[in-house]
């Protein structure tokens, strides 16, 4: 007996529900945040969030990983503060590894914050392969 096509439309829609809601790391890795003239997104935990924040990049003009130790065991949870000109312009909490920011063009120094030890790399806006390694 055929399937009327409402009804595999319908299907199709619960499905992509039930897809998201059940993946809740691929529907955080998509969620841009702003903070002033800063705009960020975080994540990567698991191969399909990493793949869907990669394809994002071409959005963002800064890209920096967090990383541990010599093999670079990826980070989450880092709280992360961004600063131009010694001032504050963004601070947030990276929830992955792999985070991608747009922000005006200029030098930026990434201050993150892992097992009470903190690390900081200056950057430009342009260099989307940076690292903070602990």
């Amino acid at each position: 007996m055929p399937v009327p096509h409402r009804a595999l439309r319908r299907g199709a829609l619960v499905g992509a529900l039930a897809a998201c809601l059940l993946s809740p790391a691929l529907s955080r890795a998509a969620e841009v945040h702003h903070v002033g003239d800063i705009s960020y997104v975080c994540g990567g935990v698991g191969e399909d969030a990493m793949n869907a924040l990669k394809k994002m990049s071409p959005q963002f003009n800064l890209g920096f990983w967090m990383v541990e130790g010599p093999r670079g065991v990826y980070l989450a949870d880092v709280p992360i503060r961004i600063e131009k000109q010694g001032k504050t312009v963004a601070s947030f909490t990276a929830s992955g590894p792999l985070c991608y920011v747009k922000a005006p063009a200029g030098r930026y120094t990434l201050v993150g914050t892992h097992k009470q030890q903190q690390r900081r790399i200056t950057l430009q806006t342009g260099n989307k392969n940076a690292y903070l390694r602990w």
